[in-house]
C-alpha cells in the first residue's frame, strides 16, 4: 500500500464514522418525537441537549405533523411569571369592568397542543414546579386573587436545553417527568434529513399499540437495569416499558423484542443513569424467598436470559453516555474576550424586590415587581381630560401603559467553593494544614455574610459534602469529617465545582473556587484507574472551567511545588499559590485579596 494514501484513507474513515454517529444520534431524536406522538399522554415530553436551532424546528414541524392537523405549538418563556404561566387577575381589565376579570395562563392554553421550553436548563425552580405538577395531574389549578378555577392541560412538552451551557439540563423533579433524555451534541444542521417515521406510519402504530406484549423476562430486565444504574424514579421504568412498546409497534410487531428494549433503555436510562457519573455500587438484589422443603417443585428456577439481557441493556445505556460526554466536550463553545462573565463579588445588580430604591419603570405589577403607586398616578394624571370617564364613581382612569413599579439594586453575594483533594497521597502530605488553613479562612467569609460550600474528591468521584452556607458550626463539623485515602479523582472533582459554579450563577451569586490539590489525578472521569487518561480528563475539565470565567485559585499542597499541579492551574486560568509551611493565615490573605476583593 501507498504510504500517502494512509492519511487520506484515515481521513475518509473518520468521515464515514462520522457520518454513522451522526445518522444514529438523529434517527434517535426522530425515533422519540414519533413516539411522542405515538402516546403523548403515556411518554410526556422529552429533553433534548445541544440541539441546533434548524434541528429542533425540525423536530417541532415532525411532532406536529405526527400529532395531526391542528396541533398548535406553545412558547414558554424562561421569564415567565405565575400569572401568565398559571393565570391569574387581568389587572387592565379588572380596573376597567369593575369586576374580577380571569385571564388564562399558557399552560391552559396549551391544552391539546405542544410546550416548547427553550433555554431549559435556565428555567427558575418555581415555574418549573408549576410545570411539573401540571404534568402530574393534568390541569391547572388557579387559587389566587380571589379566583378558583381549575382548566385541563394536558400537552407534550419539548424542552432544549442551550448547547453552551453543558450540565443539567432541568431541574430534577421536571426533568423526571418527561420520558426522554437526548444529547444531539455534534449532529449536522446542514445534512438532509429524510423522513423514515410518516404520519401514516405513526397512525398504523397507533391502531395496533393495544395488541402489543411485553414478555416477562424483557420486563423484568428493563426493571433491573434501572436499578443497575442507579435510578430510583418509579417513572423511568414505565417510560422505558411505554417506549418499548411504541418501537415494537412502529416496527408493525405484535411483542416486544431485545432490540426493542435495548433501544427504549438508550432513549430513557441514558440522561438519568447515576452509577455512570459516581460510580457508586448497585444496591444489591433482594435476598429470594427460602424454598419450601416440602414444595419445592413450586419454586421459581433462575432465568440467566433476564440476567444476560440486564448486562446488555447496561452496556447499551453506558457506551450512549460515554458518546454522549465525548460528543459534548468536543461542542463546548469557548467564551470570546468580548462577552463579559456574570457575578462578581461586590457587582451591582438590578432586582424587582430588594436593595436599594433607584426609581420606577414601566411594566406590570403582578410580573415585573411592586407597584409604585405615586408613579403610576402621575404617569395617568396628564390623560384624564381626553380619557373617557371611568365606571362605578372612580375619580381617576388608570390603563395597564401607566403602571409603573420600583427599581431595585443590590450587590452580589460571593460563594467561595472549595475543592479538596482528600485522596491518599495528599492526606499523608498537607490535607491537615489544608483543613486548618480553610476553617481559618471561613471565619473572615462568616464575619463577612459571605457563603461557603466544600467538595472533596478521592476514591472514584467528588462529594459536595456541604451546600452554600453561611453557618461556621455546620462547616467546621464537615471539615471534622473529612475523611482521606484512596485514588486522586482530580477531573470528578473539577467537574462537581464547574457543575456548583454554574448552579449559583443562575441564583444571581458570585462563585469563586478555591482548589487544594497536588494536582497528580490518577482516576479518570468514568471512575477507571491510569494516569494518563486521568491527566488528559483533568485537562478537559479544567478548560471547561476556564470557559466559564470565574475565579479560580489553585493551592499547590504537596511538598514540593509539583510541575503538573501548575500545569493544570494555567489550563483552568487559575492563580497558582503553591503552599509552603504551615501557614494558613497566608492563604486566607491570598484568597481574601486575589478572590473576594
Amino acid at each position: 500500500m501507498n504510504p500517502a494514501a494512509a492519511p487520506s484513507t484515515d481521513r475518509q474513515a473518520n468521515r464515514e464514522a462520522f457520518e454513522r454517529m451522526d445518522a444514529a444520534r438523529w434517527g434517535q431524536a426522530d425515533l422519540a418525537a414519533a413516539l411522542l406522538a405515538l402516546m403523548p399522554l403515556r411518554l410526556k415530553g422529552a429533553v433534548f441537549d445541544g440541539a441546533a436551532p434548524e434541528l429542533a424546528g425540525l423536530l417541532q414541524d415532525r411532532l406536529t405533523q405526527r400529532l395531526g392537523a391542528g396541533t398548535v405549538l406553545h412558547r414558554m418563556p424562561v421569564s415567565i411569571t405565575d400569572d401568565r404561566l398559571i393565570g391569574g387577575l387581568d389587572l387592565a381589565a379588572t380596573l376597567a369592568a369593575g369586576s374580577p376579570i380571569a385571564e388564562t395562563g399558557l399552560l391552559a392554553r396549551a391544552d391539546g397542543g405542544v410546550l416548547i421550553v427553550p433555554m431549559a436548563e435556565r428555567l427558575p425552580g418555581r415555574a418549573a414546579a408549576q410545570l411539573a405538577r401540571v404534568i402530574d395531574t393534568g390541569e391547572v389549578e388557579t387559587e389566587r386573587d380571589g379566583l378558583s378555577l381549575r382548566t385541563p392541560a394536558k400537552f407534550v412538552t419539548l424542552a432544549f436545553a442551550d448547547p453552551d451551557e453543558p450540565g443539567d439540563l432541568l431541574p430534577a423533579g421536571l426533568g423526571d417527568r418527561l420520558a426522554f433524555g437526548l444529547s444531539l451534541h455534534g449532529v449536522s444542521p446542514a445534512r438532509p434529513r429524510p423522513e423514515t417515521l410518516s404520519p401514516a406510519i405513526v397512525d398504523a402504530a397507533r391502531a395496533k399499540l393495544r395488541w402489543v406484549s411485553v414478555p416477562n423476562t424483557i420486563m423484568d430486565a428493563l426493571i433491573d437495569a434501572g436499578l443497575r444504574l442507579g435510578i430510583r424514579s418509579l417513572r423511568a421504568p414505565a417510560f422505558c416499558l411505554a417506549a418499548a412498546r411504541g418501537i415494537a409497534a412502529l416496527a408493525g410487531r405484535d411483542e416486544v423484542t431485545d432490540a426493542d428494549a435495548s433501544l427504549a433503555a438508550e432513549l430513557v436510562y441514558a440522561s438519568r443513569a447515576n452509577v455512570l457519573i459516581d460510580r457508586s455500587e448497585p444496591p444489591a438484589p433482594p435476598e429470594p424467598p427460602e424454598p419450601d422443603n416440602e414444595n419445592t417443585d413450586d419454586v421459581s428456577r433462575p432465568q440467566p436470559e433476564a440476567d444476560e439481557l440486564t448486562e446488555l441493556l447496561v452496556e447499551a445505556v453506558r457506551v450512549r453516555v460515554s458518546l454522549d460526554m465525548a460528543a459534548r466536550a468536543r461542542t463546548t463553545r469557548q467564551r470570546t474576550r468580548q462577552e463579559v462573565p456574570t457575578g462578581r463579588s461586590g457587582d451591582m445588580v438590578d432586582s424587582r424586590r430588594r436593595g436599594s430604591r433607584i426609581g420606577a419603570r414601566a411594566g406590570d405589577p403582578r410580573r415585573d415587581g411592586r407597584l409604585d403607586l405615586l408613579s403610576t398616578l402621575r404617569t395617568a394624571a396628564p390623560w384624564q381630560r381626553i380619557r373617557e370617564a371611568p365606571s362605578g364613581g372612580a375619580v381617576i382612569s388608570v390603563r395597564a401603559s401607566d403602571f409603573r413599579v420600583k427599581r431595585f439594586r443590590h450587590r452580589s453575594e460571593a460563594v467561595v467553593i472549595f475543592v479538596v483533594d482528600a485522596s491518599g497521597s495528599s492526606a499523608m502530605n498537607r490535607l491537615a494544614d489544608a483543613k486548618g488553613a480553610i476553617e481559618l479562612l471561613l471565619s473572615g467569609c462568616y464575619s463577612r455574610r459571605e457563603s461557603v460550600a466544600l467538595i472533596a474528591f478521592r476514591k472514584e468521584g467528588a462529594n459536595l459534602l456541604l451546600p452554600p452556607t453561611r453557618s461556621l458550626t455546620r462547616v467546621k463539623r464537615s471539615l471534622s469529617r473529612l475523611p482521606g485515602g484512596g485514588g486522586t479523582p482530580l477531573a470528578a472533582g473539577i467537574a462537581a465545582a464547574a457543575q456548583l459554579v454554574r448552579i449559583e450563577r443562575r441564583k444571581r451569586k458570585a462563585p469563586h473556587v478555591v482548589f487544594l490539590s497536588d494536582g497528580q489525578g490518577n482516576i479518570a472521569l468514568d471512575g477507571t484507574p491510569g494516569r494518563d487518561r486521568a491527566a488528559e480528563d483533568a485537562r478537559d475539565m479544567a478548560r471547561r472551567l476556564k470557559s466559564l470565567q470565574e475565579r479560580v485559585l489553585f493551592f499547590d499542597i504537596s511538598k514540593r511545588p509539583s510541575a503538573q499541579a501548575e500545569l493544570i492551574s494555567t489550563e483552568m486560568g487559575a492563580i497558582y499559590r503553591p503552599l509552603p509551611l504551615a501557614d494558613a493565615a497566608r492563604v486566607s490573605r491570598d484568597v481574601r485579596s486575589l478572590l473576594l476583593e
